[in-house]
């Protein structure tokens, strides 16, 4: 809904374009005066102005120049008589978006039409906006016929069609940011806009401008008036990644939007309000943190309304033949022969810990090609060569040689270690209630 601003002080007009824009599907506000317009401007955050040229007292000019300075994000329609083009076009060299010619009686087509066309420029905007933030370098979402990435996918899709903001719990590399996507794809949202930021990537000074906006001379370096990611990210979904990374007076900014959908801009008295579904991600204990006093509890109880945790690779291996053909479809190689994995080859891979998750599978995985010989078999050998050096260890035993009970310990002492031995986490986590777990840890003195 493109939030409008009419000033104009001939009443008939107002009520022409007020009915028109409703039909636009628009919020309208509208008033007959320059200050009038500047005063609803200062209480309230407008997407556009569409002012007349000519008003008594401060005109559209003045108008104009006022939101230039102060609001350049808003773009601005200029009303204008037949005798007043020239002045409508030298309006627009001083930044009005477009001139609409008033005439007798007034035709609300025009308007349709403008503001058909600031959609479109305002949709570009946002996109452009996106990409400078990864937020169109997407990543494809891999099927997997694992149960743990079935089950995440049954979550995701239960919790996408409300508004709440969501937690998303995994370690680092598992696809955190890929469950987003998902997230926000199978939402009403997925018309709007999807960006991302890592709070932990970005100082604190300059996280709160690149969420929030600033002003112009807010700091040092503030040259102009900026849009920050909230604003950018109306009717869309904002991915705040590594949140436990967040600093403490942040963290205070954020609560506020979750609660209010309100923020401020850094160096702004005004408070302005965005429609945006958040969603935080962490390989960070929370409670530990909250416990370190680098946390603020009521902003976890806020956030993690839902929460989602995106299993590791280690715990979904059935998944590793198609994110390797995706990976192998992927990949843009100079020179490189196209190729396919062997069945050995894929079975050594299966073995392997992938502390690293599914961006060190990447990893892995460019570096046989880089280093293996131009055919179109990756080899078992192949795979040798490569994966003793990354990161983490090779299992020592074969899985198909394990039984059912040897894998569940496993299992579960990897997930206690998760948790840090919190037997109450660790429950939710493996699905099964606490006294179930308490009768397994005794059945495999794993409490020994």
């Amino acid at each position: 809904m493109m939030r409008t601003l009419i000033i104009d002080d001939e009443e008939y007009v107002r009520l022409v374009l007020e009915q028109a824009l409703r039909e636009e599907d628009c919020q309208v506000t509208a008033v007959k005066q320059g200050q009038a317009g500047i005063d609803a401007l200062q209480a309230a955050p407008f997407d556009c102005v569409i002012t007349d040229l000519r008003m008594p007292g401060i005109d559209g000019r003045a108008v104009l120049k006022w939101i230039a300075e102060h609001q350049p994000d808003v773009d601005v329609l200029m009303l204008t008589g037949h005798g007043d083009v020239k002045d409508a076009v030298d309006a627009i060299k001083h930044g009005a978006w477009d001139f609409l010619v008033k005439e007798t009686p007034f035709d609300a087509g025009v308007v349709k039409v403008a503001l058909t066309k600031l959609r479109t420029v305002r949709a570009l905007r946002k996109e452009n906006l996106a990409a400078r933030h990864g937020g169109f370098s997407r990543d494809v979402i891999v099927e997997g016929p694992s149960q743990a990435w079935q089950k995440l996918k049954t979550q995701i899709a239960q919790v996408a069609p409300s508004h709440a903001p969501v937690l998303i719990q995994g370690e680092t590399g598992s696809g955190k940011e890929i469950a987003a996507r998902l997230l926000h794809d199978l939402s009403r949202r997925a018309g709007g806009p999807f960006l991302a930021i890592n709070c932990g990537a970005v100082s604190r000074e300059l996280l709160e401008s690149e969420l929030f906006g600033h002003e112009k001379g807010a700091f040092t370096g503030a040259t102009g008036t900026k849009i920050g990611l909230i604003a950018a990210a109306e009717g869309g979904t904002l991915f705040l990644d590594e949140l436990g990374e967040m600093p403490g007076p942040m963290q205070v900014s954020l609560l506020r939007f979750l609660d209010r959908n309100e923020y401020r801009p850094v160096g702004s008295t005004r408070t302005l309000q965005a429609e945006v579904r958040i969603v935080g991600a962490t390989n960070q204990d929370l409670q530990e943190l909250i416990h370190q006093g680098r946390f603020r509890d009521d902003l976890l109880y806020r956030i993690n309304t839902v929460t989602l945790r995106v299993p590791p690779l280690r715990e979904r291996t059935e998944d590793l033949t198609a994110l390797i053909d995706h990976i192998l479809q992927t990949l843009r190689i100079p020179g490189a022969t196209k190729r396919t994995i062997a069945t050995d080859a894929l079975q050594r891979l299966a073995t392997y810990a992938w502390p690293g998750n599914v961006r060190e599978l990447r990893n892995v995985i460019e570096r046989i090609i880089l280093m293996s010989a131009e055919t179109g078999l990756i080899t078992q050998a192949e795979v040798d060569q490569v994966l003793p050096k990354a990161t983490g260890a090779l299992r020592t035993d074969d899985p198909a040689n394990l039984t059912l009970e040897d894998i569940e310990q496993r299992h579960i002492l990897r997930v206690l270690d998760a948790s840090g031995g919190n037997k109450t986490a660790a429950a939710k986590i493996l699905d099964i209630d606490y006294k179930t777990l308490l009768a397994k840890l005794k059945k495999f003195a794993i409490d020994k």
